[in-house]
């Protein structure tokens, strides 16, 4: 406690010793830890302490002897609740009886009504905010019938929030709101200054509207906020640099609600909790706002234990208490992709819903896409309930988690009023999965470029070179998942180029993209995606190949296209691309499909190339393999001038007059030409392959013309 604090609370229960309310009534214990939430769902003013644990409640005060209370705060220096007491058309002190004492606020009152206000916890007054007026305060040491309302700012100077309620900080000094557009905000009580931090929660998203009645700080900066229509709390921890409003509790729902807290005492697990044991990068502990359940009659099999918190795996609770209460799921059959799976779930009563989640990309979270059971109603004893294993799912060891509550619709977090949770490790197999390779299961094909399209230039086809290796999983006849290796064997390029994969005929739809991954060097990239703005599905590996190589080596300009310059790295990537319902192997395109170079974005590409598009490239700009057609991003002023005969109409792309291509697929982890050696002087049978369009000289790439060690890179 500060010394300002200490100073307050004197002077408070001095002035409370001299007034004659004080010895009519009782105060609240001293800061107490549960939060009070006031509702009025018909007439009558309710109040409610809250388990902000668990989401819990329960009525103490069915009626608070007024019409309705809002703008309500707990005031750390006298223990009393303060509150806008409709009935008396004032502010009013509440004791723990819930009895209002109404104030006399002599001079400064503006209406009858306020539905935003709190206590501070370093000074001895209620601060109320009314949308349209502003910001006003009344000082709780005047005397209780000479007590003035003074504005510190009026709405227009604080840009007219739009405010339920807001919450004073327990040390900063500063109010705290989110308001109903989802974003957090401060004021300053003594200016009314507003300070937008950032959004924290997106309606869209949420899929609800935003309505935050309630709104109270615990010891440890967090700011509570429950939403009117649903009862949702959330949790945000405002002394981080980035806050993001986190899913903590159900709560209790009404259209009219407000909340008051002392702000300097802690949110506590309550004792008696059931809690999950999965690891806790699955939001399993009472910090991460893991699931948690009071402890009732209602729960799955036949045991249940409790804990103050949860013991995440490998120190599970089963492990420490030697009570396996995870007996309430049985796996009646195997777990395997694109099947329908049956479990039995044995429930204590009836009147529970049950909800299951498995994490299918084992990713270490539980996904909204990974729900398996939703809202299942279970009858007392054993209940079958079937779920299907989507096709996109790997194969492999991962966590399951179910919860069994009378509370519908919760998810894999949170804390809940009733049941129990169960966690189990699981295991996904392929089952009837097969898996194809290309070229096969040890070898690579290559894919080499030359980037000087549409001018022919040097023709030496090393601006990049990249191996592939692409294994396609399949259920019968239906590719489920395709997944490709890929290394950069060189790059000999002066301009700075991407690499991306077209998968002609694949519409992004059909892509499972939120369980994409793309790993580069090791590393795993988030979030990877498909360009949105394609007929088909295009994966961008890396937006620049030299990101993922050093431009020379010693005295080399190059990566792996000049004499001695012949380093064994080779930068490696993996796409994995589940497809979200399987499409027939007839309709998918042949391997290795249609990987292409692009411009880096912001980077020039030759005059001509940026003269024709007006700007730098970018993704306007392309090469692909010969007839290969491009994606809908290619600048069409850059087909057919230069030495490019593209013939869009007769489907007809990336070649000169005499067929001559500007990327090509050697199968084989090929010895490509130095820099600024041409194709057809290192391999003479080229051009006679490329000019056939591949029906003659097919092994063109294994007859090298001179000494291997003076044509080739190393």
């Amino acid at each position: 406690m500060s010394i300002r604090q200490i100073v307050s609370l004197c002077l408070a229960l001095l002035y409370l010793s001299l007034t004659p309310y004080a010895s009519a009534s009782t105060p609240f214990a001293a800061c107490p830890t549960e939060a009070f939430i006031i509702q009025t769902p018909a007439g009558t003013p309710i109040t409610y302490g809250v388990d902000l644990s668990i989401g819990s409640y329960s009525v103490l005060s069915a009626d608070m002897g007024t019409t309705k209370v809002n703008g309500a705060g707990f005031n750390y220096h006298d223990s009393y609740l303060y509150g806008w007491d409709y009935g008396a058309g004032t502010l009013s002190r509440f004791d723990s009886d819930y009895t209002p004492q109404p104030l006399t606020i002599t001079s400064g009152k503006i209406g009858n009504s306020f539905y935003v206000g709190d206590v501070s916890v370093d000074e001895n007054k209620w601060f109320g905010y009314r949308p349209g007026y502003g910001l006003y305060m009344v000082d709780l040491t005047a005397p209780d019938n000479a007590m003035t309302m003074v504005q510190i700012a009026s709405a227009g100077t604080m840009g007219n929030p739009t405010l339920t309620d807001f919450a004073f900080h327990p040390t900063d000094g500063l109010i705290y709101a989110v308001d109903n557009n989802g974003f957090l905000l401060t004021i300053d009580p003594s200016t009314g200054a507003k300070t937008v931090i950032r959004e924290v929660l997106n309606e869209a998203s949420a899929g609800f509207n935003f309505v935050f009645g309630a709104q109270f700080f615990d010891v440890n900066n967090n700011l509570y906020i429950s939403n009117n229509g649903n009862g949702y709390v959330y949790k945000i921890d405002v002394s981080v640099a980035e806050p993001e409003a986190q899913f903590f509790a159900y709560g209790p729902t009404s259209s009219s609600n407000d909340g008051a807290r002392c702000a300097l005492a802690p949110v506590i697990s309550s004792t008696g909790l059931d809690f999950g044991d999965a690891p806790d990068t699955y939001q399993t502990s009472f910090a991460s706002s893991g699931p948690r359940h009071g402890e009732t009659t209602l729960f799955l099999g036949a045991l249940l234990d409790t804990e103050a918190d949860a013991y995440t795996f490998p120190l599970s609770d089963d492990a420490s208490d030697a009570s396996d209460d995870d007996d309430g799921i049985s796996f009646v059959t195997g777990i395997e992709i694109g099947t329908s799976p049956v479990i039995s779930a044995v429930a204590s009563q009836s009147g529970g819903t049950l909800n299951g989640w498995i994490d299918w990309n084992q990713d270490g979270d539980f996904d909204e896409n990974e729900q398996i059971i939703t809202d299942e109603s279970l009858a007392v004893g054993a209940n079958t309930v079937s779920y299907t294993v989507p096709i996109w799912a790997k194969a492999g060891d991962t966590w399951a988690r179910f919860r069994v509550s009378t509370t519908a619709s919760i998810g894999p977090t949170g804390g809940v009023a009733d049941g129990e949770v169960e966690d189990y490790q699981v295991t996904v197999t392929g089952g009837n999965v097969t898996v194809i390779y290309y070229p096969s299961s040890e070898d690579y094909t290559t894919i080499a470029y030359e980037d000087l399209w549409p001018i022919e230039g040097d023709y030496d086809m090393n601006d990049l070179l990249v191996n592939m290796r692409i294994a396609e999983y399949s259920i019968g006849d239906q590719i489920i998942r395709v997944e490709i290796e890929g290394q950069i064997a060189a790059i000999g390029a002066g301009f700075n180029n991407g690499f991306a994969i077209q998968f002609p005929s694949v519409v992004p739809s059909d892509v499972q993209q939120a369980n994409m991954e793309l790993v580069i060097n090791g590393a795993s990239i988030a979030d990877p995606t498909l360009d949105g703005s394609q007929t088909y599905a295009v994966a961008t590996i890396v937006d620049n190949v030299w990101s993922m190589a050093t431009r020379g080596e010693g005295t080399c300009e190059y990566f792996r296209t000049e004499t001695n310059c012949g380093s064994g790295l080779r930068p490696s990537w993996k796409l994995v691309m589940p497809l979200a319902n399987g499409i027939a192997q007839s309709s998918f395109p042949e391997p290795p499909y249609d990987p292409f170079i692009f411009a880096t974005p912001g980077t020039t590409h030759s005059s001509m190339v940026d003269s024709t598009v007006g700007a730098y490239p970018g993704k306007q700009w392309e090469v692909h393999l010969k007839n290969n057609a491009p994606t809908d991003a290619l600048h069409n002023g850059l087909i057919a001038i230069g030495d490019d005969t593209s013939v869009p109409a007769s489907q007809q792309y990336y070649q000169t007059d005499t067929g001559m291509p500007w990327a090509i697929e050697v199968p084989s982890d090929w010895k490509h030409p130095l820099e600024r050696e041409d194709i057809r002087d290192a391999y003479p049978q080229f051009q006679v392959f490329a000019g056939s369009s591949g029906s003659e000289q097919q092994d063109w790439y294994i007859d090298a013309k001179g000494q291997a060690a003076f044509i080739f890179a190393d």
